[in-house]
């Protein structure tokens, strides 16, 4: 019965970072960092990338595997201290952020208030940091 717990307690530890790890919502983004992918961003916007059109419909899997197949983007991330992962998670949870900025004035207060409150820690601490600092959304 013991062994049966630690498995499945070591199975817990590590499916819950994998999980983090492909889920925007959970990514918690650090002005530091949103720095370092805005100067990344720009540099990366010179190559030539295969589906920037469908980027929106991506899954962070399938934006991670077309950043490293995109030739020179590994060497931009790195000079930046991001990995390919780290850069779409915050691409993910930067648009969903301005997403939730730029509905919230549109909509009920209420209903609003009650969004912002369904979503978990990190989602709310991406959506109050642009927020403060405007300039990331631009």
């Amino acid at each position: 019965m013991n062994r049966l717990i630690a498995t499945f307690v070591l199975a817990l530890c590590v499916a819950v970072p994998v999980a983090a790890q492909t889920d925007f919502k959970r990514h918690a983004l650090t002005a530091d960092v949103v720095r370092e992918y805005r100067a990344a961003g720009l540099e990366l916007a010179k190559l030539a990338y295969k589906g920037d059109d469908q980027r929106e419909e991506m899954t962070v899997d399938e934006f991670v595997k077309e950043l490293d197949a995109t030739p020179g983007a590994k060497p931009i991330l790195d000079k930046h201290g991001l990995t390919s992962r780290t850069y779409a998670l915050t691409t993910m949870s930067l648009v969903h952020a301005g997403i939730y900025l730029a509905m919230e004035p549109t909509v009920d207060k209420d209903k609003a208030r009650q969004l912002f409150k369904s979503y978990p820690p990190e989602t709310r601490a991406n959506i109050e940091l642009p927020r403060k600092n405007p300039q990331f959304l631009k």
